[in-house]
């Protein structure tokens, strides 16, 4: 059985010294009690506890670069999977679902989604007697149970093709389809059977079951904002029935925050996220809380407008005070970077993309070692944060 060493000082993970970004500032934050995350810390930095991570945003997550570096980090199982392809949106590399057949969607990110949607925060519907998703994991990441989560309609029902060749049936609970392998799989089929006459497969997601004592789940839709999550009226039912999450990643602002700063609502912004924290304590009451703070990024203001968003330090405020609230951690991104203007540097120095928002490939991975090492290794003391602290952002024209 695969087990993560807990992690000291001494095992961090080496990360690039780059002009400009404040290593001195890479720690968690507790603003107020933080009795009960040093608790979940300590089980995280252990080889025995089984523990539930979530890590739920935007297009940051849903892209799967930072969460999958962050998963490999941690050595972590893969949670909840979707099949982005068939719905005609980007998905993480480091897994395939590979479609055939003609698929619908529906989103959270849509002001009415059609269908009840749930932890993915997608549904990829079909009618098509011909589609089917061919599922592909890395090496280490083999399932010996895999949950087909949806809505039948009609007599349609999914149905398994193993690696080996074997067709399986699955035990039906509700919403909750259940393959079982005779021996460790990474790679099947899912079809449909039944499509006829009007039948159709409401699929909300696929989730394998490890081994493994960690399990990370991501779930990210591009665009998605406080309120998207909030339309998800499944979300605390698929989580407390497949993965209770013992910590949540929170990686939702960027959108709420691309706003003119006379229109963003500090206090509907608070709202909002007390309520999704309500949602997750459904599912688990002792969950822990992690705030992601917004990175430095460009308002998009009409089409040539581009302009510093200055709602970014509004919702690092709005994050501490959350945080206080419910005794959980932040992770100052923003201050990480280097503040106001640290975009410029990220997009020279090839990190991030020139939208001044998203990140390319090493600035998503450096972003998550980063993180890794202010979850999993003690604090800084005072002096060699100050320290740090004091680079200050060279000048970028």
């Amino acid at each position: 059985m695969y087990m993560m060493p807990a992690l000291s000082a001494q095992d961090s993970i080496p990360v690039p010294r780059i002009a400009g970004i404040r290593l001195g500032e890479n720690r968690l934050d507790f603003p107020g009690r933080r009795e009960r995350f040093d608790s979940l810390l300590c089980l995280l930095r252990s080889d025995s506890s089984r523990l539930n991570i979530l890590h739920i945003g935007g297009s940051h997550v849903q892209a799967g670069i930072l969460p999958n570096r962050l998963r490999q980090d941690m050595g972590a199982s893969r949670g909840m999977l979707f099949p982005w392809k068939a719905i005609r949106s980007n998905a993480p590399a480091n897994y395939s679902l590979t479609p055939t057949g003609s698929w619908e969607r529906s989103r959270c990110t849509e002001p009415s989604p059609a269908e009840q949607l749930g932890m993915s925060g997608a549904a990829a519907i079909t009618s098509d007697s011909l589609a089917s998703l061919r599922l592909e994991l890395p090496a280490g990441h083999a399932f010996r149970r895999l949950h087909v989560i949806g809505k039948a309609e009609g007599g349609a029902e999914p149905c398994l093709i193993a690696g080996s060749g074997d067709t399986l049936t699955a035990v039906s609970q509700g919403d909750d389809y259940t393959f079982s392998f005779a021996e460790c799989d990474s790679c099947c089929t899912i079809a449909f059977k039944g499509m006829r006459g009007g039948a159709r497969f409401v699929l909300r997601g696929i989730y394998p079951e490890s081994s493994r004592r960690i399990t990370y789940s991501e779930s990210g839709v591009n665009g998605a904002s406080l309120p998207s999550w909030l339309r998800c009226s499944l979300l605390a039912e698929e989580l407390q029935r497949f993965c209770p999450p013992d910590l949540v990643i929170f990686g939702i602002g960027i959108n709420d925050a691309n706003v003119p700063p006379s229109h963003f609502d500090t206090e509907a912004f608070k709202a909002s996220y007390r309520n999704l924290m309500d949602e997750m304590r459904k599912a688990n009451p002792r969950v822990c809380f992690l705030f992601i703070t917004n990175n430095d990024c460009w308002l998009h203001s009409g089409r040539q407008r581009r302009i510093l968003n200055r709602n970014t330090q509004k919702v690092e405020q709005a994050m501490m005070e959350l945080a206080r609230e419910c005794d959980g951690a932040v992770w100052n991104q923003f201050r990480i970077m280097g503040g106001y203007g640290s975009s410029n540097r990220w997009v020279s120095s090839h990190l991030m993309n020139r939208d001044h928002i998203h990140f390319l490939r090493p600035g998503y991975e450096l972003l998550a070692d980063l993180l890794c090492n202010a979850i999993m290794t003690p604090l800084p003391t005072s002096s060699e944060g100050e320290e740090a602290s004091a680079t200050t952002l060279p000048h970028t024209k």
